[in-house]
């Protein structure tokens, strides 16, 4: 008799098994540059790259958690708060809740008007740092209201974090220039890219529109290798939805009521008109 995959088949969806993948070789590039049993410039920038899309996933399975089975999402939720060296849950009340709950508001921790630079080159390299610093200065306090209301959170949060700076702490005391080059290094890249793309996403959007408060990137390649990320106003019309459904509901629900220039094919070609040659105050979108 045969059994159904479905019915062995610990994910939720099996498109998840590229989400393995890509944290499984992050991680094996962590630990073989770490040890140096192999380093090489083109290792290194893997690394930086599976770095962001490690954070993508994290973020995916903080919206929705890729098993079936809560232990299961439990120890993934470990393995993924220190192979990303930040808690999983410690983005449930600044992005899950304040940035989807009160999309670029004075209680967003990601808004826009955060920075407010003529030149928008500027403006991206000061996002991240007036960002988290907002975050610091405002941030609830998330644990105490969990261990009150939500025990099984509080303890997956202490969890995590006592997990997270110990293994932080034995590699730099074991090797801390290789902790610092080869794990921290990528990890603050990671960490820099996550928040900072918020700006290009929302960034002179209406936060008040149905269908134009984001902008989106639907590049294959881009979209392919960051899980879909790039389908960005779908994402917060329908936040739990898998990354795997994205593309086709944008062009199904989304694409038809955009506004011509909140849809880029280029990543890079985004970057480069809006962050490059733009200026905040009359910068009005480069052509779908």
């Amino acid at each position: 008799m045969t059994i159904p995959w479905r019915k062995v088949n610990p994910l939720r969806f099996s498109a998840d098994l590229r989400t393995l993948l890509f944290l499984f070789l992050f991680n094996a590039l962590l630990v073989v540059q770490w040890r140096n049993v192999w380093r090489s410039p083109f290792l290194l920038v893997a690394t930086y790259t599976l770095a962001v899309v490690a954070l993508v996933a994290k973020h995916n399975h903080m919206h929705l958690p890729i098993f079936r089975n809560r232990a299961w999402n439990s120890a993934f939720g470990l393995w993924l708060s220190a192979l990303t060296a930040h808690p999983c849950t410690g983005i449930i009340t600044s992005h899950n809740e304040l940035h989807h709950g009160q999309n670029n508001t004075d209680a967003d921790f990601v808004r826009s008007s955060l920075v407010h630079y003529r030149s928008n080159l500027a403006n991206l390299a000061a996002f991240f740092f007036a960002s988290v610093a907002t975050m610091y200065r405002n941030k609830p306090a998330d644990l105490e209201i969990w261990r009150c209301s939500k025990l099984q959170l509080y303890r997956q949060a202490i969890a995590e974090r006592c997990l997270t700076y110990s293994v932080l702490a034995v590699l730099l005391i074991i090797n801390y220039r290789s902790t610092l080059k080869y794990c921290i290094g990528p990890w603050f890249f990671g960490q820099w890219v996550l928040v900072t793309i918020n700006l290009l996403q929302h960034q002179a959007c209406d936060a008040a529109s149905r269908f134009n408060h984001s902008r989106n990137i639907t590049g294959r390649i881009a979209n392919w290798l960051l899980l879909n990320n790039g389908y960005h106003t779908v994402h917060h019309m329908f936040p739990t939805a898998h990354w795997s459904k994205l593309p086709v509901i944008h062009e199904r629900v989304v694409a038809p009521h955009l506004q011509p220039g909140l849809s880029e094919r280029s990543l890079w070609l985004c970057v480069w008109r809006r962050f490059i040659l733009g200026r905040n105050k009359d910068w009005q979108g480069a052509g779908t």
